[in-house]
């Protein structure tokens, strides 16, 4: 994305201590981004601000909201994360603002990265440019401020969003969509030994060096690439980056993709899991079921039963894990530690405090799995409700699809798919996969020419 200075000018504010994990090298350092856009450190103010009307039915707004206030007051909505909804907050922010409100962003990078390409990536059919939402540039055209730091906790009572190593920040109407991480990962040496897909930037960063590794090594052993986890995210990293291997050097590859679980894929169609077999035993991808990783150590890992495996390369795509944001801020959580929403995206017990993606989950709909797609769905629902809660105008209610397009990239230019319980695959699928992200992709694209 082109980086020159153009339309409103936002402030972008860093903190020093805090590592940014970008696949951009012009933007790991500081004074990178204060060169890009300048550094303004004044963006909390530490003022107490009442919150908005409560409401009767935290579903219907009535006369609350904006409509409380003075109109020549500035109220402030923060958008803590630059996940999949929140960009498209920005991209509709962009084309209207909420009138009254100045925004602030908080994100821990200044780049998002879009989790459906990442596969790709892998295989060697996209550029890291491909996969990357940049933060600031998409924030300036929506004339919203920019926090490049860690946000650790709110504070209900001041109604501030805690940061690390900076002032806090003050809101009178905020949004969470941080994501999630891996379980798992306090088991014995797998944070030492173990590459996990969450932060998904660090999954990308890593990928080149380990192409180059394998690239580097002329034996003729095989190398030995462990993949844990038997969901989607686990099978199409066992394929995309056998696909990529293959492609580098003619040296022998043995990738194996262990779960817990009885079958692979579960909750999918059937007709999918056997595609997905199928594709696996002709391209030599050996799949474990029901062993369960109890730790790792150099070059193995080890399992509550059976024997271990050894490796060169593992790979942690086990379930979604909460970060402790929820539970630090005294907000409501799951048994898991993730945030509970009612339909309308707030928070339990919270009227201007909305969460979502996959670090909230739903009162109504608990077992909704952790998947991007449900991200994206409610992004333009998350909109619509900031700006009825801002307006004092009724809040929608989002309820999750029963059923969504599945798409499996496989690395070497075809995919598999499933759809109302069929299943199918071919060019065809990746052609249509491939389309579909781009074309969202495309919405993100900012050209300051």
């Amino acid at each position: 994305m082109t980086r020159q200075d153009g339309g409103p000018p936002v402030k972008v504010c860093v903190a020093a201590a805090v590592p940014l994990r970008t696949t951009r090298t012009d933007l790991h350092s500081r004074a990178a981004i204060e060169r890009f856009a300048g550094t303004n450190r004044r963006h909390g103010s530490g003022r107490f601000k009442p919150p908005l009307p409560r409401t009767q039915d935290p579903g219907r707004m009535g006369s609350a909201g904006l409509a409380g206030y003075p109109r020549a007051m500035t109220r402030d909505l923060v958008l803590v994360g630059g996940g999949h909804s929140h960009v498209q907050i920005l991209e509709s922010l962009a084309l209207e603002p909420i009138p009254g409100f100045k925004t602030t962003v908080v994100v821990d990078s200044p780049i998002a990265i879009y989790s459906g390409m990442v596969p790709g990536f892998v295989a060697g059919q996209y550029q890291a440019r491909d996969l990357e939402i940049d933060i600031p540039p998409l924030a300036r055209k929506a004339g919203a401020r920019v926090v490049v730091a860690r946000a650790t906790e709110i504070d209900r009572t001041r109604r501030q969003v805690i940061v690390a190593d900076e002032p806090p920040v003050s809101f009178d109407l905020a949004s969470i969509n941080i994501g999630s991480t891996v379980v798992g990962l306090d088991l014995p040496g797998i944070r030492d030994f173990a590459l996990p897909t969450r932060p998904i930037a660090d999954l990308v960063a890593y990928i080149d060096p380990l192409v180059a590794r394998f690239q580097q090594n002329v034996d003729r052993t095989p190398f030995r690439v462990v993949v844990v986890g038997g969901g989607a995210g686990g099978v199409e990293l066992a394929f995309t980056l056998q696909a990529r291997l293959l492609k580098e050097t003619d040296r022998p590859i043995s990738v194996q993709l262990v779960h817990s679980g009885r079958r692979l894929m579960d909750g999918y169609p059937m007709g999918l899991v056997r595609r997905i077999l199928r594709q696996a035993a002709r391209r030599g991808i050996r799949v474990i079921p029901e062993r369960r990783v109890m730790g790792a150590e150099e070059g193995t890992v080890r399992f509550e039963t059976g024997d271990p495996l050894p490796f060169d390369a593992l790979i942690w795509v086990v379930g979604a894990a909460s970060h402790p944001f929820f539970r630090d801020s005294g907000l409501p959580t799951d048994s898991r530690g993730f945030g509970i929403t009612r339909s309308t995206l707030q928070v339990e017990g919270e009227d201007d405090l909305f969460a979502v993606g996959d670090c909230a989950t739903l009162g109504d709909f608990p077992e909704t799995p952790k998947a991007g797609v449900y991200a994206v769905r409610q992004g333009p629902v998350l909109m619509h409700n900031l700006r009825a809660r801002a307006a004092g105008k009724p809040l929608e209610s989002y309820r999750p699809q029963s059923d969504f397009l599945t798409l499996l990239n496989l690395g070497d230019g075809t995919a598999l798919g499933a759809k109302w319980g069929r299943s199918f695959e071919g060019r065809w699928v990746m052609w249509l996969k491939d389309r579909i992200d781009r074309k969202f992709m495309r919405r993100f694209e900012i050209d300051d020419s």
